[in-house]
């Protein structure tokens, strides 16, 4: 319930204008807010860098009075007589003596004497260093050029700031060196002016070190862990309190130069300006109160007569189409309702129109592929309730793209629209018979068996044998039909439809024009899939075989001629014959390497016969996609030359639907391979919808009879006419004529007497390896 409340929230006008106002005076508010923080944060960094150079400023003039202070109490301690006396004697107790008295005066933690040989003559911090080497030269050094020296060095494990001056009389006698230990009292002391955190780092070698620092325990261990990326100025962020910080650097001691670090914490400085936020937001909030308020109150006088509108469609969409509107007002509300009620009438008009086009083919007028599955399924239920059978018949026209490609559409329409006709009329009133897309058809046959199916399938293939009238043109149109059926063959409509559209595809390869599924299908679809693989490596290891059938000249002119026919000898499989592996390499693409390997393979074969002094002219088969390649033409001409082949004994064979797809891309290879000098011949001549007025304009020179047509040469007129007409004709324009798929000598007679130039097939040898070829000719020429 309470996500449907939201839900309805959302989608309320009410909400929408009351939140869209509330949300403009937040976005102005946000951006007031924004700008005032920003400023304020702007000058609140401003005011602790300001703070920080200030703070440097007065810590540098407060290690200065420290300095003075030094220098002024070393002066006092140089000019004393006794210490001078007691210098030229080498008195180290009475050195010790003053330096010690002297050293408590000023507050000073250690006092030196070293010799102008650089080496101690007496050290209050450690009284048994006399005459050892004085340990902070570069002092020394500076002391000598400048007249005095200060600078921080690390004493012990300690910080001090130290001061040398010379001892004269009137000359340089000895070096007086003092110094204040810095430590957290001293931080603590400058932290008191400055009004900033103070902390003393030294660099050492080993790392960082802090010797002294106002900063508490938790937040020195933090600063201990950031020393290594300090930078001159930043921020750091000790025990979760974040601070700005100045850097300076002091000195340069003995064990490393020596920082002061200067520290101001952002949450004290930052604490005013977080105050004033709280009130600006405070502020916000009591603004943005007053401003939902008033904006509910407005939203509902406007949304008042849209919930109405709205309820009102909220009907419609459930279907009721008889509202009536009682709002009538001259505003853009009242336009809206009337808008509503034209609107309300044409959907009702539409909605009949609608549910009719979602189950129906606008083409043919029959049930779509939504409609038939929805039939198939109940049939499915029927018959699985009453124990019964139903069958699916899935029908395909075949070579329907070239109707489309060569007439246009529109005849393409009407042949559809006709075949869908005819069906209809053959169908009982119980099936159900239905266009599924492009030129797919199916019907549903409840309460029939597949064996009564195959009994009665002549009357679904007369369909077709009556030919199609387009405007005074007949028109072939056949079929391929894939036969399922329920139970055998599956228990739902997907898997009918997979199984019948499989046997459908198997009645196409084959050019039965129908098939019933069975189990095989399946497997040999599954063992299809792992063909382009064996075929790739086939194609690599030279694992296909080269077959030639001869082509014998009937008069007995001419030289001899043979087809090239690849064969696959599969290592696991066996022999894969040609109908399986070619069409899958077409549909695939890779019929472009295979024809590469077939036209490499017979030209060598070719050329290697014209050497042995017995050459034969060699056809080899071209796929549409081979006609479609640019660079065919130059493939072709780079193996002749490399085989020492002249071209006239190649011939490259091409079906009539090789160059239908793309009839100009098609011509142009053809003509760039004519120029070569090749033969070119056009292949099962006859099967197409080519005639011999279009191929006229084909730069061919050999037809190719299709064995459909003589076959039964010898007992039909019907045959014999076409033949005789496709062979007189092809004379005329100047083509040679072969008849393929000739098995016996009676037909031989026959394409004797009717002049065709040379004839292929079983009669005279079935397709052979080159060695059983030569062993062929060599016999025939002994019965010659």
């Amino acid at each position: 319930m309470r996500n449907e409340f939201w839900q309805r929230s959302r989608q309320s006008l009410t909400l929408r204008i009351v939140v869209f106002f509330t949300a403009l005076l937040a976005l102005v508010l946000s951006a007031a807010f924004a700008l005032v923080s920003a400023a304020n944060l702007r000058i609140s960094r401003d005011t602790v860098a300001h703070e920080l150079d200030t703070g440097e400023k007065v810590f540098r003039r407060l290690l200065e009075q420290n300095a003075s202070k030094l220098t002024q109490g070393a002066g006092v301690l140089a000019s004393d007589f006794g210490l001078r006396e007691a210098i030229g004697t080498g008195d180290t107790a009475t050195l010790l003596s003053a330096l010690r008295n002297h050293g408590n005066r000023i507050g000073a933690q250690i006092a030196m004497v070293s010799g102008l040989d650089n080496r101690l003559l007496a050290d209050t911090l450690h009284p048994d260093r006399s005459g050892q080497v004085y340990p902070f030269a570069p002092l020394l050094a500076e002391a000598g050029q400048r007249g005095s020296a200060s600078g921080i060095e690390v004493i012990d494990g300690r910080l001090y700031q130290i001061l040398v001056v010379p001892v004269r009389a009137p000359i340089t006698l000895a070096w007086i060196t003092m110094g204040f230990e810095v430590d957290d009292p001293t931080a603590a002391d400058l932290q008191a002016l400055a009004g900033l955190q103070v902390s003393f780092l030294v660099q050492q070698r080993a790392g960082w070190q802090i010797y002294a620092s106002t900063l508490g325990p938790a937040q020195r261990a933090a600063l201990q862990t950031q020393l290594s990326a300090l930078r001159a100025a930043g921020q750091l962020t000790l025990a979760q309190e974040i601070y700005a910080t100045r850097r300076i650097q002091l000195g340069n001691s003995v064990k490393g130069p020596v920082y002061a670090l200067l520290a101001r914490s952002l949450d004290e400085a930052m604490a005013p300006f977080y105050a004033l936020q709280g009130t600006l937001i405070i502020l916000a909030g009591i603004a943005l109160l007053v401003c939902l308020l008033v904006g509910i109150r407005l939203a509902r006088r406007i949304t008042g007569p849209l919930r109405a509108l709205a309820l009102v469609a909220q009907r419609i969409r459930a279907g009721d189409y008889r509202q009536d509107f009682a709002i009538h007002d001259g505003s853009e509300i009242g336009q809206l309702a009337g808008s509503l009620a034209h609107m309300q009438q044409a959907i009702a008009e539409r909605e009949a129109e609608i549910s009719k086009l979602a189950f129906q083919d606008s083409l043919t007028g029959l049930p779509n592929r939504l409609r038939f599955n929805q039939r198939l399924d109940e049939a499915i239920l029927r018959a699985e309730r009453a124990q019964g059978q139903l069958s699916v018949l899935l029908i395909d026209l075949d070579r329907f793209q070239q109707i489309n490609d060569m007439l246009g559409h529109p005849y393409g329409d009407r042949v559809l629209a006709e075949v869908g006709r005819r069906l209809a009329a053959c169908a009982r009133a119980e099936d159900t018979v239905a266009r599924l897309s492009g030129d797919e058809f199916a019907l549903l046959l409840p309460g029939m068996s597949t064996s009564a199916v195959l009994q009665n399938i002549g009357r679904i293939k007369r369909v077709f044998d009556q030919r199609f009238d387009l405007d005074g043109r007949p028109l072939d149109v056949r079929a391929s039909i894939g036969v399922v059926g329920y139970p055998e063959h599956g228990d739902n409509a997907i898997e009918l439809m997979r199984c019948a559209d499989m046997a459908m595809y198997r009645a196409k390869r084959s050019g039965s024009g129908h098939a019933l599924y069975d189990t095989g299908m399946r497997t040999f679809r599954e063992e299809h899939l792992s063909l382009l693989g064996d075929l790739q490596q086939a194609v690599d290891n030279n694992e296909l075989i080269l077959y030639y059938q001869p082509k014998v000249a009937i008069n007995g002119a001419g030289g001899d001629e043979a087809e090239a026919l690849v064969r696959w000898i599969h290592p696991r499989k066996g022999f894969i014959p040609p109908g399986e592996f070619i069409p899958f390499a077409e549909q695939t693409g890779y019929i472009k390497e295979l024809t590469r390997w077939v036209l490499a393979r017979a030209i060598k074969q070719a050329g290697q016969w014209l050497r042995e002094g017995r050459p034969v002219k060699v056809s080899v088969n071209l796929s549409t996609r081979d006609l479609l390649d640019p660079g065919l033409p130059a493939t072709v001409a780079s193996l002749i030359d490399l085989a020492s082949l002249p071209p006239d004994y190649l011939c490259l064979e091409i079906t009539e639907s090789g160059f239908m797809d793309e009839p100009a891309k098609a011509l142009d290879v053809l003509h760039k391979l004519r120029t070569l000098g090749l033969s070119l011949a056009i292949d099962d001549y006859g099967t197409g919808y080519s005639s011999l007025a279009y191929i006229r304009r084909l730069p061919i020179t050999e037809l190719k009879i299709d064995r459909a047509f003589v076959l039964e040469l010898a007992h039909s007129q019907g045959d014999a006419q076409i033949v005789r007409s496709t062979i007189e004709l092809g004379h005329r324009l100047g083509l040679k004529v072969v008849a393929e798929g000739v098995e016996d000598q009676p037909v031989v007679a026959v394409l004797a007497e009717m002049g065709c130039d040379r004839i292929q097939g079983y009669v005279f040898g079935k397709p052979m390896p080159a060695e059983a070829f030569d062993q062929w000719r060599n016999a025939r020429l002994q019965l010659q």
